[in-house]
C-alpha cells in the first residue's frame, strides 16, 4: 500500500520575513510623517488666515483634504497639534538659518547672514510672524507655549553669541559683552518687524534694518 505524501507548504525564510516586516514598518512611518506634515501645513495656513481663536479642526481637515477623524488619530487635541506646529515652524527657521551661516567661515560674514536671515522674515515668511504673534498671546495661559517661545528666542541669542565669540577668538570682533549684543539685536529685530507689520508706511524697512546692522557692526568690529 502506497503511503500518501503530505504536501509541505513552503516556509518563508526568517530573514525575508523580517525584511518584509521592516519594509512595512518603514512604509507606515513614511505615511505617518507625510500625513502629519500635510495636516500641520494646513494648520499653519488656517491659523495665519483666521487667528489662534477663530478656527476649528474641521477647517484644518478641509484644507488638508483629510477627515477630522484622521486629524484626531495623529494629534491628541487642538493644543497638541498647535504645539507641534509651533515646534516645526521654529525648527524649519533654525535649519534654514544654520544652513545659510554654514556657507562661510568668516565671522563677519556669518554675522551679516544671521542678521539678514532674521530681518528677511518680514518679506519671506510673513505668515510665520503672524502665527508666532498669535502664539505669543497664549504664553500667560499655556506653559507649554511659553517654554517653546522661550526656546525660540534663546536659540536666536545663542546662535548670535556663538558667532560673536568665534569672531572674538580670531580677532575679528572686539571683546564685547556678546550676551548683551545678542539681546540688543533680537530686541531691535522683533520691535522693527512688529512695527512694520502693523504700519508698513511708517518707515523704509530696508533702510532701517541696514542702519541697525551697521550699528551692531560698529559695536563689535575690532
Amino acid at each position: 500500500m502506497a503511503h500518501s505524501r503530505k504536501k509541505v507548504m513552503p516556509v518563508m525564510q526568517a530573514p525575508v520575513a523580517r525584511a518584509n516586516h521592516m519594509n512595512r514598518v518603514q512604509r507606515g512611518k513614511q505615511i505617518a510623517s507625510y500625513r502629519r506634515k500635510q495636516i500641520t501645513r494646513a494648520a499653519y495656513e488656517i491659523v495665519a488666515e483666521k487667528g489662534y481663536y477663530n478656527f476649528t479642526m474641521m477647517d484644518i481637515a478641509q484644507r488638508a483634504g483629510v477627515s477630522s477623524g484622521l486629524i484626531h488619530y495623529y494629534f491628541k487635541d487642538k493644543e497638541n497639534m498647535l504645539v507641534i506646529l509651533l515646534r516645526e515652524m521654529q525648527q524649519n527657521i533654525r535649519i534654514a538659518t544654520e544652513k545659510a551661516i554654514d556657507q562661510t567661515a568668516d565671522p563677519k560674514e556669518k554675522l551679516d547672514i544671521f542678521m539678514n536671515q532674521a530681518f528677511n522674515l518680514v518679506e519671506e515668511e510673513r505668515e510665520y510672524l503672524y502665527v508666532t504673534y498669535d502664539f505669543l498671546t497664549q504664553i500667560k495661559f499655556n506653559e507649554r507655549m511659553q517654554r517653546i517661545m522661550s526656546k525660540l528666542y534663546r536659540g536666536y541669542r545663542e546662535t548670535m553669541v556663538g558667532i560673536l565669540r568665534a569672531g572674538k577668538e580670531n580677532g575679528a570682533f572686539r571683546d564685547v559683552d556678546e550676551h548683551f549684543i545678542a539681546t540688543l539685536f533680537i530686541s531691535s529685530m522683533l520691535g522693527i518687524e512688529q512695527q512694520y507689520i502693523i504700519d508698513n508706511t511708517a518707515f523704509f524697512y530696508r533702510e532701517y534694518t541696514t542702519r541697525i546692522k551697521k550699528y551692531i557692526f560698529d559695536l563689535v568690529l575690532a
